[in-house]
């Protein structure tokens, strides 16, 4: 049983106590609290309101059914129905034809109809009846949305790069295509490390959905033998042909990272392509404050740009990759492409589309994961008594556990007001409020590895909320929280934040048209009923974050909008902006965390809700 129908499972079998937080269920599963949160949203999504969500947690509020057991059984069933209605979209689709297809009653099945009628009203979807016929009614756009969407629920919680390359695989095991393609490196004694690796992987994973075959080229390429056992091994397994054009984009690949000449590298990309992408990066390097001249880095880049130039120019094949969700879950990585795409559009007049960009945020991501910097790690001191091989031994086992998030420090610091966490085998007298202290045994246990991890979580949580305390109140300034009288539209809405935000010295007097040109690249509403409008680039006066509160919900695009974040962003800033924006979009793509700061009276009772919500 998949882990989001054990935490259902769990909420009905619990469903008379009161609700259960998210750090409980988390414990329960063995997995994260982003996790429950989005199993939460999957369940929702297949049937509105069968959790009730709350700041307090989760609890089951559906009526029990006879028959209604939700598990997988019942989940393929209902995802079979919308496939059949789907495929039979003129025709339309028999109830006897599906009590029979799936072997259960008429009255099941009309049961499942009203469950998937709700489910897909959110979707500006419905299924009517005519006779004994069944059909699905709506636009191709809407049906397209239903489709990813219902692709996206038969799959678990997406954590992990790794998790969201098996879902593009599908049926092909993403363990076993790495473990043939790490098998063929070998053979070919093609050595590589796991960021190589990975990214080989991610770029070899939409090689497979591209959809046509280009003529043959002229090329030459020492990695390409070892592509083409790569490829014949798709095919005779699945059935899948690699295109030329991606043949020549994995192995020059392989060729960067065995370092050959760059000359082979300057054939392939057309010059105007290398310097559009050149020009990007030395403008998104000063804007976002990144590090872009890895070498491997940039070949990788080049010759995914020119490969989707090419793609534009003469296939126009669109990725079959959920912007949406890549959007949501890594906001910064795609705003950082979406100001990358929009320069090489500009440069190349070319449109590149939202599926494009979100692969490019992944490609962003798979490097910027590589770099770490050891000013976020916790100053730390460990106190073992007995002789000094004794420390060492404990020192490089704790060093391979923690090494990433821990900076060991000298015993004889002789001030340990720089001290973050304090290991110690000596017994703790008493706690001290400028940092943690744990006491650990000699000989390490499962134990002392478990109360470390808390004592980190209890660090970073310390500094976060210092943090949060002393930069937000900087940045939304007294007259920031503004209730919006009467009705007003997007645009109007844009028009006071670019008048508001120059008035007050934060941006220049054309912020409002950024607005625009950001909104005209994406949209920044999200379905919990809240928008977010900023402009692409972080080039603001000063940091700022202005509250619209309107006293009617606005109709922006396809969503309604009853609060409004919008925010400008000075270059010096952008650091610590880039520390709340992520789960700043975590928390407010929760529609009861919306409603919750919208509740908001005025400026110091959002902050301090703002605060709590962020510090959890």
């Amino acid at each position: 049983m998949k882990k989001r129908e054990v935490l259902l499972e769990y909420l009905k079998k619990n469903r008379k106590q009161n609700f259960i937080s998210s750090k409980e269920l988390s414990k329960i599963l063995g997995v994260t609290d982003r996790s429950i949160r989005y199993y939460v949203k999957q369940l929702n999504e297949e049937e509105p309101k069968l959790i009730e969500a709350s700041r307090e947690g989760y609890r089951y509020s559906g009526q029990q059914e006879v028959g209604d057991n939700t598990n997988d059984a019942i989940n393929s069933r209902r995802f079979s129905i919308l496939q059949l209605l789907l495929k039979n979209n003129e025709k339309g689709v028999s109830l006897f034809d599906l009590a029979e297809k799936l072997w259960v009653s008429e009255a099941t099945i009309r049961q499942d109809i009203g469950i998937l009628q709700k489910m897909i009203s959110s979707k500006g979807l419905r299924i009517s009846q005519h006779d004994f016929y069944y059909y699905l009614k709506g636009s191709y756009d809407e049906k397209r949305q239903l489709i990813m969407s219902l692709i996206r629920q038969q799959g678990n919680s997406i954590q992990s790069l790794e998790e969201e390359m098996q879902r593009f695989l599908g049926e092909i095991s993403l363990s076993e295509m790495t473990e043939v393609c790490r098998s063929i490196f070998k053979s070919h004694r093609f050595h590589v490390n796991n960021y190589f690796f990975q990214n080989f992987i991610l770029h070899l994973i939409f090689a497979i959905h591209q959809q046509s075959v280009l003529k043959q080229q002229n090329f030459a390429s020492p990695s390409f033998e070892m592509i083409e056992e790569i490829s014949q091994w798709l095919f005779k397994h699945y059935n899948i042909v690699i295109t030329t054009e991606d043949k020549i984009e994995l192995a020059l690949l392989c060729d960067g990272e065995k370092g050959h000449p760059e000359s082979q590298i300057d054939a392939y990309v057309a010059q105007e392509v290398s310097e559009s992408l050149q020009h990007a990066l030395k403008e998104i390097s000063e804007v976002f404050l990144i590090d872009f001249t890895d070498k491997k880095f940039l070949t990788r880049l080049l010759i995914h740009t020119q490969n989707l130039y090419n793609r534009i120019k003469d296939r126009k094949v669109k990725r079959n990759l959920s912007a949406i969700e890549i959007k949501v879950r890594y906001p910064i990585l795609f705003d950082i492409a979406v100001y990358l795409s929009s320069l090489i559009a500009r440069d190349l007049e070319i449109e590149i589309a939202e599926d494009e960009i979100a692969f490019l945020a992944l490609h962003l991501g798979s490097f910027l994961d590589e770099q770490e910097e050891n000013e976020y790690k916790i100053r730390t001191q460990l106190k073992i008594s007995g002789y000094l091989d004794r420390e060492n031994r404990v020192l490089g086992c704790l060093e391979k556990r923690f090494g990433d998030e821990l900076l060991f420090v000298k015993n004889g610091f002789n001030d340990e007001k720089n001290v973050e966490l304090i290991l110690s085998s000596d017994k703790i007298i008493e706690s001290n409020p400028q940092y943690e202290t744990v006491q650990i045994h000699e000989f390490l246990m499962e134990k002392d590895f478990i109360l470390i991890r808390e004592a980190i979580d209890r660090v970073k949580n310390k500094r976060y909320q210092y943090f949060l305390r002393s930069f937000l109140p900087e940045i939304i300034q007294e007259n920031a929280f503004i209730h919006l009288k009467g009705e007003i539209s997007k645009t109007v809405a844009f028009e006071k934040i670019g008048q508001w935000f120059f008035k007050n010295g934060f941006a220049e007097k054309e912020f409002a048209e950024k607005l625009f040109e950001r909104e005209g690249l994406s949209s920044t509403s999200f379905s919990s009923g809240i928008a977010l409008p900023h402009s692409i680039r972080y080039e603001g006066r000063k940091t700022g974050i202005l509250i619209f509160k309107p006293e009617k919900p606005l109709h922006w695009d396809n969503q309604i909008v009853q609060l409004i974040l919008s925010f400008t962003i000075s270059p010096d800033d952008s650091k610590d902006f880039n520390k709340i924006f992520p789960h700043l979009i975590e928390i407010l793509t929760e529609e009861y965390h919306v409603e919750y700061l919208r509740r908001s009276e005025n400026r110091k009772e959002f902050l301090e809700r703002m605060i709590e919500l962020l510090s959890v």
